[in-house]
């Protein structure tokens, strides 16, 4: 028998393809970020893998937009990266099998199906920091296709649905994303096929199994809903920000996005004639969500939006490969477009080390092997005891007894120090976006669930007026914990511990009002006593409708001081319902300490708020998103000695 040399060849292609694939999606530490130990993202990641190994119960004891399997979206932790390499290379197999299955059925040209699997995967793995998001558009994409236009792929389709399940707990958009492609499907099944719509009873089975092996409770599934959907629907008005989204940046994404789902629609139509509505519908989707995360916040997930869209082309590829050459010429245009306003958006946050440059970095030879060398070596565990000790030498830390918590954000400070982690339900104060949220992490702190320690720094996040983000918990703080007079003082946060003999405070009701956006009210006088804040801000029908679709003005609260000094901040609608500590300001962690003083008037009486006026950020002070007016309710915040 002659030796096949082109076999061979086909053979080490098909391996080292495979390898590739496995290579991106598995965890290793040459092919994915640390989580290190101080800043916002990574201080939430690390928390996400410590909740998963204290089994705490997500939308009780913690309280994010991602759930009990949130690890698997970024990071490192020794008691959870092999978990996560297992995880992953399942669902690694799962995205070969379904995407194996739609390029075949579609295109019948295995060198074809093999080149666009790797392209996909390194499309969806690119390495932005936190490429979560772009792997869920390709594995939320991915069945939807597949079921509509592919015949007896049965089991991949299952393992892609049963993937979903698993995604599903990872991020909550997931799940919201999730549900509705699998809603799609099962209308497809009942109304098209006249078959049972089995995807949706194997989905949801699928996210009750993961949630129990994440040792959640059944219990507990709804307030996981309630509360994620409470972080999610408050996320436009707390995290949105001007940025530097530049016009050229929206406007070609919107247009990409349209000219997208105009081919899609084209091409689905000739598969699936009326029904090719749903699809699209479920197309369409992911790139509503992409632009939410790109341009609400106006930041670096640019970089994300634009991948999500030149995936989203990428996947469509296959439907156009039988198809006539206008519509295939229209197809691989838009994907050169797409990779075209992609490279331009990393360019314009990365510089220098833009899409060509992070896709080069991911074909080196070191990473096919790195999930098993990493694996093997422990190389993750060293760097990650590495980090973990520079962070203890640059924070020093009192001996502490009991858990600990953070206030505002930077929980990789306790974790560092081996604190037993007990943390308030929303995790991080900008988080806690409306007053059911900010009231959930105060009542925390009056149970007996509370922490015995907290690291308290004033941190607040894209100019927010200080005492607003978890301002609720403010007079929890102020009467049940006792600053730690051992403490090191020049540590850049305070340490407090849970006082033997807490004090107690009360509102006491000053003046209420209506006020028009612009006008300057009197504060009242501080006079020995704190005032507090309620500011009760109603959006219109109009308001409403353009939050859901991009974003509302930001809205700015001026300040006069009693030393004729004026003040500018970022005011979060909900967040002020809650009310908060108005006057004086406690513009930084030494302040806030000398509240716990007698004699705090003094030292802040500079600070003290004379005028209020809350204003959008328009060039005519005005919109059409809120009411002309809001309500101000002012009270004397009183706290024993």
């Amino acid at each position: 028998m002659r030796f096949r040399w082109d076999r061979l060849a086909s053979l080490i292609a098909v391996t080292l393809a495979i390898l590739y694939v496995f290579s991106r999606f598995v965890p290793a530490s040459s092919t994915q970020d640390y989580a290190v130990n101080d800043g916002i993202d990574n201080a939430w990641t690390m928390a996400l893998h410590e909740g998963f190994v204290e089994h705490l119960q997500f939308g009780t004891d913690l309280v994010f937009t991602y759930g009990p399997w949130g690890f698997l979206a970024h990071g490192y932790h020794p008691l959870t990266h092999l978990l996560s390499q297992i995880v992953w290379a399942g669902l690694t197999l799962a995205f070969l099998s379904g995407g194996w299955q739609l390029a075949w059925s579609l295109g019948r040209n295995r060198f074809l199906a093999w080149a666009w699997l790797v392209i996909l995967a390194a499309l969806a793995t690119t390495p932005l920091g936190n490429d979560f998001d772009n792997r869920l558009v390709l594995f939320v994409t991915l069945p939807l296709l597949l079921h509509f236009f592919t015949e007896r792929t049965a089991p991949a389709k299952a393992a892609l649905i049963v993937s979903l399940g698993c995604l599903s707990l990872v991020k909550f958009t997931g799940l919201v994303e999730s549900a509705f492609v699998v809603t799609l499907i099962s209308v497809d099944q009942i109304f098209y096929w006249r078959r049972f719509p089995w995807a949706a009873p194997l989905w949801a089975a699928s996210l009750l199994c993961f949630w129990l092996l994440a040792w959640q409770k059944i219990g507990g599934f709804g307030a996981f809903l309630l509360n994620s959907w409470q972080i999610a629907a408050g996320y436009t008005e707390a995290m949105m920000s001007p940025g530097n989204a530049a016009w050229w940046s929206l406007c070609g994404f919107v247009a990409i996005a349209i000219a997208l789902l105009l081919v899609a629609g084209w091409a689905m139509r000739l598969h699936r004639k009326r029904w090719a509505m749903l699809p699209l519908a479920g197309v369409a989707m992911i790139p509503f969500v992409a632009f939410k995360l790109g341009y609400v916040r106006c930041d670096i997930h640019q970089i994300n939006s634009a991948m999500a869209l030149l995936i989203l082309t990428a996947l469509l590829l296959p439907l156009t490969w039988r198809e006539s050459g206008i519509l295939k010429a229209l197809a691989v245009g838009l994907l050169v477009l797409a990779g075209l306003f992609s490279a331009t958006v990393f360019e314009n946050w990365l510089k220098g080390n833009g899409l060509a440059a992070q896709l080069a970095g991911t074909v080196r030879l070191s990473n096919l092997l790195a999930p098993l060398a990493d694996a093997s070596t422990g190389y993750s565990k060293v760097e990650y005891e590495k980090q973990m000790a520079g962070t203890v030498a640059k924070t020093p830390l009192p001996p502490l007894t009991g858990g600990a918590d953070f206030y505002s954000y930077d929980q990789g400070i306790l974790f560092a120090h081996r604190l037993p982690y007990q943390p308030r339900p929303i995790i991080q104060s900008y988080s806690a976006y409306t007053p059911a949220l900010a009231e959930m992490n105060a009542a925390w702190l009056r149970s007996d669930r509370a922490a015995s320690n907290i690291l308290f720094v004033v941190q607040p996040l894209d100019r927010h007026f200080p005492s607003l983000e978890d301002g609720a918990s403010w007079p929890e703080l102020l009467t049940r914990y006792d600053v730690n007079a051992a403490a090191n003082p020049g540590l850049p946060y305070l340490v407090l511990q849970r006082s033997a003999t807490p004090r107690s405070y009360r509102l006491v009701p000053l003046t209420n009002a209506e006020v028009a956006f612009g006008e300057n009210i009197q504060v009242p006088s501080v006079s020995n006593a704190l005032i507090w804040v309620e500011l009760d801000i109603k959006k219109t029908s109009a308001g409403k409708l353009i939050s859901a679709a991009y974003k509302p003005p930001m809205l700015m609260l001026a300040t006069t001081f009693k030393n004729g000094t004026p003040g500018y901040y970022r005011l979060i609608p909900g967040m002020a319902q809650t009310g908060f500590l108005l006057s004086p300001v406690i513009n930084d962690t030494k302040a806030f300490a000398s509240l716990y003083e007698p004699a705090w008037l003094p030292a802040l009486s500079r600070w003290e708020v004379q005028t209020l006026a809350i204003t959008p950020s328009t060039e005519s002070r005005t919109s059409i998103c809120y009411t002309p007016s809001y309500s101000v309710r002012f009270y004397r915040l009183e706290i024993s000695k």
